[in-house]
């Protein structure tokens, strides 16, 4: 009996030593990366401004949605923007005052805009 016991509490803490967080001997410290969210947002386009990489503008679009808030997202070579039929458009195909569907993940500083699509012109 003895023996099964002792044989357990070794697998109980051998067990607890694989778990165990490995600290950094350095000092250095560890960031933990926030939650990724993906959310979709729907709106009329209240200011688009088209970016120019030579002079270090960026691209972007700000919606005003249903409930009277301002939505602002960077938009980037890696966002899809597509038109009703799911056609591929450019940012310069989409005007003020259309209505779009954007899907965004929220960022600490800007929301960044993984797809939009034009619902209405």
């Amino acid at each position: 009996m003895k023996k099964i016991i002792l044989a357990l509490l070794i697998v109980q803490f051998s067990g607890s030593l694989c778990l165990a967080q490995q600290v950094s001997t350095t000092g250095q410290t560890v960031s933990v990366l926030p939650e990724v969210r993906t959310v979709n947002g729907t709106g009329k386009i209240s200011l688009i401004i088209i970016g120019d990489f030579a002079k270090g503008i960026k691209s972007q679009l700000s919606i005003g949605d249903d409930y009277g808030r301002t939505l602002s997202f960077s938009v980037s070579d890696d966002t899809l923007i597509t038109d009703k039929a799911g056609k591929t458009i450019t940012l310069g195909d989409l005007k003020k005052d259309n209505r779009v569907s954007v899907v965004y993940v929220i960022g600490k500083r800007v929301n960044r805009a993984q797809s939009i699509k034009l619902l209405e012109r």
